[in-house]
């Protein structure tokens, strides 16, 4: 009985070792067979912040050799979507240093909310093309969040918020010079009509005084 409950002791400290030396980032990702292969999908850095530095990370192994898959540097790119916006754009992986297998690729994320990884290309000569969706779109890596939550002491205007001040202020002044030429032009208008009406008024009064000048002569 000793032998039983001290060898289950052991192997419950095992697993909860292993828990604990397991990097936390790791839990955040996404695992998929493809084909004979085994995608490990997410952000470097879980979780992701917006205005941090962070990257994709895709680790790919043979399942049948139990290999990491080498040089898909060459051959395979990433399309980060943000979703709430739909801003797309295309990057390459690069092979992360004495790492076979894992494979990444830098990005300052400046947006909170739900990304779609979308991988395109061949590996060994398979054609793939395989999406990730992060938590909002039921996936299971991490949405990027704000990091207003964790700013201390003093929480700072994200990019976004200042870009979209700039903007404002940029709508406002346009406004404001769009009424102000629409205010010259209207007062151009009004003193070209008070010329005219000044022009037609001399005109008229030489008129009047014409047709005085010509009675009286008749007369």
């Amino acid at each position: 009985m000793r032998l039983v409950t001290f060898g289950n002791l052991w192997a419950i400290m095992a697993v909860f070792l292993a828990l604990l030396l397991t990097p936390s980032n790791a839990l955040a990702h996404e695992r998929r067979d493809v084909g004979k292969y085994q995608f490990v999908v997410g952000f470097i850095m879980e979780p992701a912040f917006e205005g941090q530095k962070n990257g994709v990370e895709l680790r790919v192994t043979n399942t049948e050799t139990q290999q990491p898959v080498e040089g898909l540097e060459r051959t395979l790119q990433v399309e980060v979507t943000h979703v709430p916006s739909g801003v797309s754009r295309v990057f390459k992986l690069r092979a992360i240093f004495r790492d076979p297998g894992h494979y990444t690729t830098d990005l300052l994320l400046t947006s909170p909310g739900h990304y779609r990884l979308r991988f395109f290309g061949t590996i060994e000569g398979r054609e793939v093309n395989e999406t990730f969706e992060s938590r909002s779109g039921g996936g299971q890596f991490n949405d990027v969040e704000s990091s207003t939550d964790i700013q201390f002491p003093q929480a700072l205007a994200e990019a976004r918020e200042i870009e979209a001040a700039v903007r404002g202020s940029q709508n406002t002044a346009q406004q404001a010079q769009g009424v102000a030429l629409d205010a010259k032009d209207k007062a151009s208008s009004a003193s070209t009509l008070a010329m005219v009406g000044i022009a037609l008024g001399a005109i008229g009064i030489a008129l009047a005084a014409g047709s005085i000048v010509v009675t009286l002569r008749r007369r």
